[in-house]
């Protein structure tokens, strides 16, 4: 009896070539991984990994959900340079908010405070929401130490006002926030300057939500 018992063992599992893991047969036909016992999916593999029963060792069986495109939330808009960005934009207009309220009003669609990574992508939001010189937008950046260190706390990445993908930094304040404008070098000259800045977070600005276009491949 015990013989047979472990040849039905031997007959409904196999073994994951990549992890060396068993696989139940429902998890194989599902094109699932098998992960590790007390591990989550996201834990094991990494972000979006969904649970889909367990495997023969007693760990998870996981699996990548269907690619579904998304599309701009409403009220957001895509950039008009898809080759600078495929993300959607949603600028506040003349509603001024402190950083935390700004970074609520993103998060509430699933968005994030703007963080602008290149001077193509400022351009093509700029031209594609609307916003004009000398306005103060707040991004992303905070620091949580309070010394020049800043990250992006929703959209991710490390930054500090010495290394700027473009533009210039204005005199820094040791302030926690950071704001981002763009103005004329000269009122009758189409060049911008781009000028990155650390404020108080309780000043008020002009915010700009970025919403992130998941695509397929």
């Amino acid at each position: 009896m015990m013989k047979f018992c472990c040849l039905m063992v031997i007959i409904l599992c196999t073994i994951h070539v990549s992890t060396g893991a068993r696989l139940t047969r429902n998890c194989l036909a599902s094109n699932g991984r098998c992960g590790r016992k007390g591990l989550t999916c996201d834990n094991a593999f990494g972000k979006e990994w969904i649970k889909k029963g367990r495997c023969c060792n007693g760990g998870p069986c996981c699996k990548l959900p269907p690619c579904v495109p998304t599309s701009c939330p409403e009220g957001y808009i895509i950039s008009n340079n898809l080759a600078a960005s495929t993300n959607c934009y949603f600028f506040g207009g003349d509603d001024k908010q402190n950083w935390t309220n700004a970074l609520n009003i993103c998060r509430m669609k699933g968005a994030y405070l703007w963080a602008p990574n290149t001077e193509a992508e400022a351009i093509a939001v700029k031209s594609t929401t609307g916003f004009k010189n000398h306005k103060d937008i707040w991004t992303g950046l905070y620091s949580r130490t309070s010394d020049e260190n800043f990250e992006f706390v929703d959209a991710g990445g490390a930054f500090t006002l010495d290394t700027l993908p473009f533009g210039k930094r204005d005199v820094i304040d040791n302030e926690d926030c950071v704001e981002f404008e763009s103005r004329r070098i000269k009122w009758n000259l189409p060049s911008l300057a781009w000028n990155w800045d650390d404020d108080p977070c309780y000043y008020v600005h002009q915010y700009m939500c970025e919403f992130p276009m998941k695509t397929c491949p």
